[in-house]
């Protein structure tokens, strides 16, 4: 059986996207995709294959979610290294009322875009399972560039889920479809025609993809968790900068954080348009606890995004918002010997790949430096951004420093006073476009007009708790805007939520 998730190499794409008539009036043809890689991936005897999928699924813990699951993401590697993650993720679907299953595969090849299977049915060793016609109709009509590829679906993405679906749900139509989607506008683009598809069906979606590819074990811990929480953020952006900000570390042999970014992007836009408002991770593994390897990893993970019925706050969050205490001490620690050591070196933090997963996330965060009660003129200094350009960890390494030694107006921190000044790390939500009406005690509040721009933290409630103080010293201390600014058409208004730790 195959080891691991390596990509596979596939003919030249074929594009049969109206080019004749017979094409473009009727796709699906009267062939069976017959499977490609029982034997690698995994057994092709049926006997052996139900009982491996079941033991699989019996193994796994059952799935405490809470709502309906809209979508999922499942790995593709072999049965012997992924089929437990795998488990986790149809046990959480056992049993379920699903009439059509959408599964989002990956593909290596250069050709960009989401493409369809000319076929009427996928075959496994366990039987055949429809594909529904109607709906790769549907979406190709929604969707420009969607296109009709064989040799797409030559992959083995898609095929390895199938077992598991037909262990796990009864009754279902399949719509497989192959994912090579480059950027966030056309993941989002895609998914939302996959919503309006899957709209009205009982529908399930499927992403199919691996997590890294090659880390040596220790990285992977690293990775692995970080990019299962930017999946369950069901935000297309983020996960592509999630992405981008991890490999950018350039850790030894890291070739991707989600093998199918592309396919959990299209998932998890289409997911968050057709209601989802909660993710749930049930698993994270790699191939070095199977027994492979611990120089050359591949991640495997396991995830559902719910619909959960809750009332919802008005600001989404970003994985980091979810620290716990001792993660938040953590991130203090770091500000506090980020500055010791630039202080005592000369030498600022470079950025690197932290033990703490959510760390190696993009987040918007802010450290102030604080002697005594800032209220009463202890502020030593507060710098940060307002956008998550880089990890938090590296962020507040930064930004330690930063604050204490270029904050305008106060002088620098000394190393002899480091016994002296407390620092305080706050982790933002991101920015949400407000009108006047909307600000209310509790948010942090960005307002910019013209080339002027001022911040305040949630914290300055304490110092001004009337709305109207509040937004007069905003303007006039921080933006350099007139007292009332804040009310007048052409001034931006934009608020956040955030998580303070001391």
């Amino acid at each position: 059986m195959k080891k691991d998730s390596q990509p596979v190499a596939a003919p030249p794409l074929k594009f049969y996207d109206g080019a004749s008539e017979a094409r473009s009036a009727s796709f699906v043809t009267t062939t069976v995709r017959r499977p490609a890689w029982a034997g690698q991936f995994y057994p092709e005897d049926p006997a052996e294959l139900a009982a491996v999928v079941d033991r699989c699924l019996d193994a796994a813990p059952p799935a405490a979610v809470e709502g309906e699951v809209v979508a999922a993401l499942a790995p593709h590697a072999g049965y012997e290294y992924s089929g437990p993650c795998a488990g986790a993720t149809y046990r959480a679907l056992r049993g379920a009322a699903c009439d059509l299953v959408i599964v989002v595969g990956t593909h290596y090849v250069e050709e960009e875009g989401l493409f369809l299977a000319p076929y009427d049915a996928y075959r496994s060793p366990l039987g055949e399972v429809g594909v529904a016609a109607d709906a790769a109709r549907r979406l190709k009509a929604l969707a420009p560039g969607v296109a009709v590829s064989p040799e797409a679906h030559a992959d083995h993405s898609v095929e390895v889920q199938l077992p598991f679906l037909q262990r796990a749900l009864k009754d279902f139509e399949l719509l497989p479809l192959v994912a090579n989607v480059r950027g966030p506008g056309e993941a989002e683009r895609f998914g939302a025609a996959l919503a309006e598809v899957a709209r009205g069906r009982r529908a399930v979606l499927i992403a199919s993809s691996d997590l890294s590819h090659y880390p040596p074990v220790d990285l992977a811990r690293k990775i692995d968790p970080a990019a299962l929480a930017a999946f369950l953020t069901m935000d297309a952006s983020y996960l592509y900068l999630a992405d981008g900000v991890i490999r950018g570390h350039a850790a030894p042999g890291v070739l991707c954080t989600l093998c199918g970014l592309g396919a959990c992007a299209v998932v998890a836009h289409a997911a968050r348009l057709l209601g989802a408002d909660a993710g749930k991770l049930l698993a994270c593994a790699n191939s070095a606890e199977a027994g492979g390897g611990e120089g050359r990893t591949v991640g495997y993970g396991a995830a559902v995004l719910l619909r959960s019925g809750r009332p919802q706050t008005a600001l989404a969050a970003w994985p980091a918002l979810d620290l716990s205490k001792e993660e938040g001490a953590d991130l203090v620690a770091l500000a506090r010997s980020s500055l010791e050591d630039f202080l005592r070196t000369g030498r600022r933090s470079q950025p690197r790949l932290f033990d703490q997963p959510r760390f190696n996330l993009p987040a918007a965060a802010f450290v102030t430096w604080e002697e005594g009660d800032w209220k009463e003129g202890g502020l030593r200094g507060c710098i940060g951004t307002l956008e998550a350009r880089q990890s938090l960890g590296d962020a507040v390494a930064r930004y330690a420093v930063a604050a204490a030694t270029e904050y305008p107006g106060l002088e620098p921190i000394a190393l002899d006073e480091l016994g002296r000044v407390r620092a305080e790390v706050t982790v933002l939500s991101p920015l949400r476009d407000i009108r006047p009406d909307d600000i209310v005690p509790g948010l942090g509040i960005h307002v910019s007009r013209g080339w002027n721009s001022g911040v305040f933290l949630p914290q300055v409630w304490e110092k001004f708790p009337n709305k109207e103080d509040f937004m007069t010293a905003l303007c006039r201390r921080k933006a350099g805007l007139p007292a009332d600014a804040w009310r007048k058409p052409g001034t931006k208004l934009q608020a956040f939520t955030a998580r303070c730790f001391q």
